[in-house]
């Protein structure tokens, strides 16, 4: 996945094939200042973790499931600037540096 061009209004996801890569996603929402972006899994489903400073501020998730792309909105508002994925025992968690709101958080993925 990638932010184009760098802190961009694109937000796409590429497919490695012989010929090249193949853009295959197009985050479908308004960005304005694209910041952060990090690729792990949650709760055992490999996505993407991304967060857009301007517009509505939010903080996704874009998972690839019964053959398509899902995106799910974490939060809006919050402006993220620097995401981190973590695993502790049986739940995973977001921590965002929310710009927008000059806060840390931490939320939990159920």
């Amino acid at each position: 996945m990638t932010i184009e061009p760098f802190h961009g209004n694109t937000m796409k996801v590429y497919e490695e094939t012989e010929e090249g890569y193949k853009e295959v996603f197009q985050y479908p929402f308004e960005v304005d200042f694209a910041h952060t972006l990090v690729g792990n899994t949650l709760n055992g489903v490999p996505c993407f973790v991304g967060g857009v400073r301007r517009v509505n501020c939010e903080l996704f998730v874009i998972t690839y499931e019964n053959n398509e792309y899902k995106v799910t909105i974490v939060d809006e508002g919050a402006g993220p600037s620097n995401l981190m994925v973590g695993h502790q025992g049986d739940r995973d968690f977001i921590i965002s540096a929310n710009h927008t709101r000059n806060e840390s958080a931490v939320y939990f993925v159920e």
